[in-house]
């Protein structure tokens, strides 16, 4: 099914103002889940571009989540309930060789945890850490792997939501009684504020630089205000409930896959004032590039204009297969992984297949499931780095 929008124009200054406030990071980095603070998954890491190969395949035993690129290396985190661990390492984005690891993340009821880069420092957040009375994060050296501070995140117990870093702050989510969102200060582990939230499971913060946004179920939606933590606005939608999915932040819209009462799985809200703006059908995070709006279904990738709904082009896998995990765009071409084990890129512009390499592994995702580690690819320094089970695949030109 095609999706579909109903949304008329932001007044421009506004598009323009938050459309550059959205975009911090501007480094070749692959920072949290889907690659930026604004969940956006777009990379224009120099050198990318088809047709791509399988340039170092690890296989590190346990299952893999999402990848964080930076300083020439690539970190991701392995969770495996037979053997009761979660570990982090940090591989050359080269070769893929391990340059440090395994390091041991603290661990609870669950066997995974979630991580954020920024400055040279690497932010986890396990799931329900055991022996805490409330949840934890820690801070880790990029370089060497060694633990630079852990802090205690008062008031909740449950912790499924992967941190987002941007301008030295990382901010997460907890639930358990009620929820709270956490702005926590990268130096020293300080927790700046907190905002409460209907629960506040699941939901990665997209963050700019005047606000912090996350998304629970039915939808319940937020802004914060990054520097203080005041509720800018709350959209509530007709119910409350555990579970959350990742906002995604584009020019004025705020992307939030949830609905209730309407034919679609998806609302659109100002993100200035949390008005509802239209709706979309999209199973994983959309992606945006150029003014396009690009849906993700099992079975369809739709390109459509942000602005007036039209579709350009609509894809589809092959027959037997499905898209597994949450798109990324690398420099006008959009990348998706299947059930077979495929990565397949289409030109943004058109939708001509231009990338069909097998990884030899599922490429699964899991964007919320509180027994799985979080799953999607990223891309940075000239590859694109895809999970596919318990391998770490690299993609290059």
């Amino acid at each position: 099914m095609h999706a579909t929008r109903v949304r008329g124009p932001l007044p421009v200054l506004l598009t323009l103002f938050i459309a550059v406030c959205g975009w911090t990071q501007s480094k070749d980095q692959s920072a949290t889940f889907q690659i930026t603070a604004t969940h956006n998954a777009v990379s224009s890491t120099s050198g990318m571009q088809p047709p791509l190969r399988v340039a170092w395949s690890v296989n590190l035993g346990a299952t893999v989540s999402y990848p964080l690129i930076a300083g020439g290396r690539v970190f991701v985190i392995a969770g495996d309930y037979t053997a009761n661990s979660v570990n982090m390492y940090a591989l050359d984005v080269r070769n893929g060789t391990i340059l440090w690891g395994p390091v041991a993340i603290a661990r609870g009821y669950y066997w995974w945890a979630a991580a954020a880069y920024d400055n040279g420092k690497i932010f986890v957040v396990p799931n329900t850490v055991s022996g805490l009375v409330s949840g934890a994060m820690f801070a880790y050296d990029a370089a060497g792997g060694a633990q630079l501070w852990s802090v205690a995140l008062p008031g909740q117990y449950f912790f499924t939501s992967p941190p987002t870093a941007l301008n030295g702050v990382v901010y997460t989510g907890g639930a358990g009684s009620g929820g709270t969102v956490y702005a926590v200060r990268e130096t020293d582990g300080k927790v700046l504020w907190t905002g409460s939230v209907e629960n506040g499971d699941g939901s990665s913060p997209a963050v700019s630089s005047n606000g912090v946004y996350v998304s629970y179920a039915c939808p319940q939606s937020y802004r914060f205000n990054p520097a203080t933590g005041a509720l800018v606005w709350h959209y509530s939608g007709p119910c409350e409930g555990g579970g959350g999915l990742t906002p995604v932040l584009y020019q004025g819209g705020l992307y939030v896959r949830d609905s209730f009462f309407v034919p679609h799985n998806g609302t659109i809200l100002n993100a200035n004032t949390g008005a509802v703006l239209g709706y979309f059908d999209s199973v994983y995070p959309p992606v945006f590039s150029d003014g396009t709006a690009f849906y993700t279904q099992t079975n369809s990738l739709t390109a459509m204009d942000v602005e007036t709904g039209e579709v350009y082009w609509t894809a589809a896998p092959a027959t037997g297969d499905s898209y597994t995990i949450s798109p990324v765009i690398v420099n006008g071409v959009v990348y998706v992984g299947t059930a077979l084990g495929n990565v397949l890129g289409y030109k943004t512009s058109s939708g001509k297949k231009v990338v069909s390499t097998y990884v030899g592994y599922p490429v699964i995702g899991s964007e919320y499931n509180v027994s799985n580690p979080p799953v999607g690819m990223g891309a940075a320094q000239g590859v694109l780095v895809v999970p596919a089970g318990t391998h770490v695949v690299a993609l290059k030109h």
